[in-house]
């Protein structure tokens, strides 16, 4: 049985977080043996009942020079013996790739999944040139970004695998968005999702409302570390009567069949996961031009792009769609998510990456 160890120590449950989730899921599901790491007390409860997957709790993620960590991992990797880490937060990929070489794992996968700056060129170098590990990213633009830096990395050492998605059939439940927050039946829906950050662009939602008609709501869902602070400045706007957030959902298919078109105001992603899903369900989509959704969306075909925090370009976008001028059919995005970003597609790259073809 071929075994890997996945480390995501998180305190908040966002994108990567859920990939980790349905990697580990569709893994065990064919028989390899996966063991995840977490914080204790975060998300275990998330894990539960997933085929072959074993959850191991950790008291502290440390630091990069933190002993006690690199002691603990090591017994970790020794006693389980995987094939394959998979290390899914830049912040442990350093503790985990010399934690998996003093062990003797040999192949180490470090996930991307956002453009970073590179801080430390001597410690990329030591854990991408010295000790050999793997760098696997999301999109096509994320990888010539980081390739950009040849010094560190080799192109035979940064790949790319697509996140996965099922299509969820177009019936099913919904939820009463309308009924639950008291809106007219005849209110837009404009949904958004992700967690609480600046990176995530929510900040500018109020401007956006402000340029679109009293009857176009904006509904979010998700949480995150930020949200005290970005829902205070929210709602000391004026237009806060017309933006509602529902906080974590644990059925996002029914999310996305209850709004009427979807909005990704983020500054920076590396693929985002919601604009998969909500493609994924025939839901039109106004996105930012972040790395990643240029190619999701190709360059405008199957979505609006706009530029980052232009707010105007971003209500225009929506009001194009509600009128009727852009129209997005819903069976051709489902197509296209199924034929470029298909579970079994991530799956099969995912396992060739891990244990090899």
């Amino acid at each position: 049985m071929k075994k890997t160890v996945m480390f995501c120590p998180s305190k908040v449950w966002g994108g990567i977080e859920k990939n980790v989730r349905l990697r580990a899921r569709l893994l065990g599901e064919q028989g390899v043996a996966v063991y995840v790491v977490l914080l204790r007390g975060f998300f275990a409860d998330r894990f539960q009942d997933l085929e072959n997957v074993t959850v191991i709790e950790v008291g502290s993620r440390g630091g990069d020079f933190n002993l006690f960590v690199v002691a603990n991992y090591v017994r970790i990797l020794k006693r389980i013996r995987p094939d394959a880490v998979f290390s899914a937060l830049k912040k442990d990929w350093w503790l985990v790739t010399l934690s998996s070489k003093l062990a003797g794992v040999e192949r180490v996968i470090l996930y991307l999944g956002i453009a970073r700056r590179v801080k430390s060129p001597v410690k990329f170098f030591m854990i991408f040139r010295i000790m050999n590990a793997i760098l696997m990213v999301n999109s096509n633009s994320l990888r010539d970004a980081m390739l950009r830096h040849r010094r560190l990395f080799s192109p035979e050492r940064v790949c790319r695998v697509y996140n996965g998605f099922d299509l969820p059939p177009i019936e099913g439940t919904q939820l009463s968005i309308r009924q639950t927050l008291g809106l007219s039946e005849d209110s837009i829906i404009v949904g958004c999702a992700g967690r609480f950050s600046p990176q995530k662009g929510f900040d500018l939602l109020p401007e956006v409302v402000a340029r679109l008609p009293d009857h176009v709501h904006v509904v979010h869902v998700g949480e995150g570390e930020f949200e005290t602070q970005i829902k205070s400045a929210i709602e000391a706007r004026p237009e806060s009567g017309r933006i509602h957030f529902l906080g974590y959902q644990a059925d996002m298919p029914a999310y996305f069949r209850s709004i009427d078109l979807f909005l990704l105001c983020s500054r920076n992603e590396g693929m985002a996961n919601v604009l998969n899903e909500a493609m994924s369900l025939g839901v039109p989509v106004v996105s930012t031009r972040v790395p990643g959704s240029e190619e999701l969306l190709d360059h405008g075909r199957y979505g609006v792009l706009v530029n980052i925090d232009d707010v105007d370009a971003m209500a225009d976008g929506i009001r194009r769609i509600l009128d009727g001028e852009l129209s997005f059919e819903r069976e051709a995005l489902r197509t296209h998510i199924a034929e470029e970003f298909g579970m079994d597609r991530m799956l099969k790259e995912t396992r060739e990456l891990f244990f090899g073809a």
